[in-house]
C-alpha cells in the first residue's frame, strides 16, 4: 500500500505539501497530486528504496512592464513522499501532467491482485 510521508522538517519553509487523492482499483493505485503553477519541466520524480518523491518548482507570473502592487501568490515549490509497498511494479510507473495535476499510476504485482481459487 501507499502511505503518505511528513515533509521534512528542513525543507517546510522552501515547500508546500499539494494536496492529494490516492485511489485503488484491483490492477493499481493511482495517485493525483494538485501542482498549481509547476510545468511539466519543472516536475522532478524519483522512486528509489521504497520511497516515491515529487518535487516541483513553481513559475512566478508577472506583468511585463507594470510594478506590483499586491503580491499575494507564492513561489514556494511543492513537496511530498510516498511510501511504496513491495507488491507495486515499480519498473512500471504511468506518469502524466495535465492541467495543473500530476496523476501517477502505480501497477500491483501479481500477488497482490485478488483472485479467484476454485473449489475441487
Amino acid at each position: 500500500r501507499c502511505q503518505h510521508e511528513p515533509l521534512p522538517s528542513a525543507m517546510e519553509e522552501e515547500f508546500r505539501v499539494p494536496s492529494a487523492d490516492v485511489y485503488e482499483s484491483t490492477d493499481t493505485f493511482v495517485l493525483m497530486l494538485d501542482l498549481p503553477g509547476a510545468s511539466r519541466e519543472t516536475i522532478k520524480l524519483t522512486l528509489e528504496k521504497g520511497e516515491m518523491r515529487v518535487i516541483a518548482g513553481v513559475i512566478p507570473l508577472k506583468s511585463d512592464g507594470a510594478t506590483s502592487m499586491v503580491h499575494e501568490r507564492t513561489t514556494a515549490g511543492f513537496y511530498r513522499a510516498f511510501g511504496i509497498g513491495e507488491g507495486i511494479d515499480t519498473t512500471n510507473v504511468d506518469a502524466r501532467f495535465e492541467q495543473g495535476v500530476l496523476t501517477m499510476k502505480l501497477f500491483k504485482h501479481d500477488n497482490l491482485k485478488p483472485r479467484e481459487i476454485q473449489i475441487n
